[in-house]
């Protein structure tokens, strides 16, 4: 046992969960845990100007990593309300983000004391779950908590208040240990009989689709829903935001779809007759919730991880409760029993072209000579000159919605 103080033991289990990074801005509401993090050589501190900064901070580089990105308000009241836009966005976006923010010592609770804010009620809402600390000797416990919490599917993101008085409390404390794991036992593949009912309708279809989201490129197992397109030969979509799901070059990947994606895969998903939508919710960006972007008669099959999303927008035929990348194995598998799979080829060799026709289009009518720069001229410029490993990152706005299909995404 080692007798320590509060903030010693979060920066502990912050170690124990292998966290190289911490984002935040000091305060005074968690001295003792800069303290600890200034001696913790193997956590690099970044140091921002303002919570929502690097709250995005964070949300970025767990997308980009696949690690759990963690913000450090050290400020109660104003230095965690400051959190709130970057949280609501992470959770928006299923991105894997542990926030701790300094609170109002618990004595003081309920009486009008210095920047007190009710934390816990604000923070609700925009989370998978928030946590106040009670006592000192809780705090490791909750500390892995909230990465067991953010990190299981769906991911997201989380926020543990730590009050002053529990942070400069001393407890003991025994080894502060990683856990094991976060992967809960439960759905992964999908059943044999929606499988085998799956792979049989793609087989068959005239008009196959492929949708991918965040199930795909989050995994990042490209490789494998490839794998599955070229089995049954079929094209690859991606809903908006995801174009990256699968890299640029690929003959069957056909780019973004729906009112922000392009002509090619908009076209394919009203046309096709069977729509396989691997780890995506086939939700707003995709389709704006309407059958102008997704052909009515078409049979849908939702392969999803979170069961509440599966046909909450659209009828399916066929729904799956199960990991993205899995049941494209197991349809893969499955694809090599069945002789039937070239029936496609005629509308797939038909998108090939149309694909190819509309990125040499799109090259030719770029406007790069106007002294005004267009949004045509601008894409692609950039499509010429940034590397194929680079990474965007974009806001909002109309031009940035363009952004999502116009440039092109090599990697993951």
């Amino acid at each position: 046992m080692t007798q320590i103080s509060g903030g010693q033991a979060a920066v502990e289990a912050l170690k124990a969960e292998k966290t190289e990074y911490v984002f935040g801005l000091i305060g005074s509401a968690t001295m003792e845990m800069f303290d600890a993090l200034y001696d913790a050589k193997d956590i690099n501190f970044i140091g921002v100007h303002d919570e929502r900064t690097g709250t995005h901070m964070a949300d970025g580089y767990a997308r980009a990593s696949g690690n759990t990105g963690v913000i450090l308000a050290g400020q109660n009241g104003p230095g965690t309300t400051n959190l709130v836009t970057g949280l609501a966005q992470a959770k928006a976006a299923y991105t894997p983000i542990v926030s701790i923010g300094g609170a109002l010592a618990t004595g003081h609770v309920y009486r009008d004391a210095f920047q007190e804010v009710d934390q816990q009620a604000l923070f609700t809402p925009i989370t998978k779950k928030t946590w106040t600390a009670p006592s000192a000797d809780r705090v490791p416990e909750l500390v892995q908590e909230a990465f067991r919490v953010a990190n299981a599917p769906r991911k997201g993101p989380v926020h543990l208040n730590l009050p002053r008085d529990v942070l400069s409390t001393q407890a003991e404390y025994g080894p502060i240990l990683p856990p094991k794991s976060y992967r809960p036992v439960g759905a992964t593949a999908g059943p044999a009989d929606a499988i085998s009912r799956t792979a049989k309708m793609l087989a068959d279809a005239a008009r196959p689709v492929i949708m991918v989201g965040a199930g795909i490129k989050n995994t990042g197992t490209a490789d494998r829903a490839i794998a599955l397109a070229e089995a049954f030969n079929a094209p690859l979509v991606s809903s908006p935001g995801h174009g990256d799901a699968i890299p640029f070059g690929h003959p069957l990947n056909a780019g973004q779809t729906g009112p922000r994606g392009n002509e090619v895969a908009s076209r394919l998903m009203k046309e096709a007759d069977v729509i396989l939508a691997l780890g995506t919710r086939i939700g707003f960006n995709a389709t704006f919730y309407s059958y102008d972007n997704i052909n009515c008669d078409a049979a849908i099959i939702h392969v999803e991880q979170e069961p509440t999303a599966i046909g909450r927008y659209f009828p399916v035929e066929i729904g799956i409760w199960g990991d993205a990348p899995t049941v494209a194995d197991q349809l893969r598998t499955e694809a090599e029993k069945l002789n039937n799979r070239a029936k496609a080829e005629a509308w797939t060799e038909s998108f090939k072209a149309e694909r190819q026709a509309f990125l040499t289009r799109r090259d030719a009518e770029a406007d790069v000579a106007n002294s005004i720069i267009q949004p045509s001229g601008l894409f692609k410029t950039l499509r010429d000159v940034v590397p194929q490993n680079a990474a965007y990152t974009m806001d909002a706005g109309t031009l940035c919605l363009q952004a999502t299909d116009k440039l092109n995404y090599w990697q993951p």
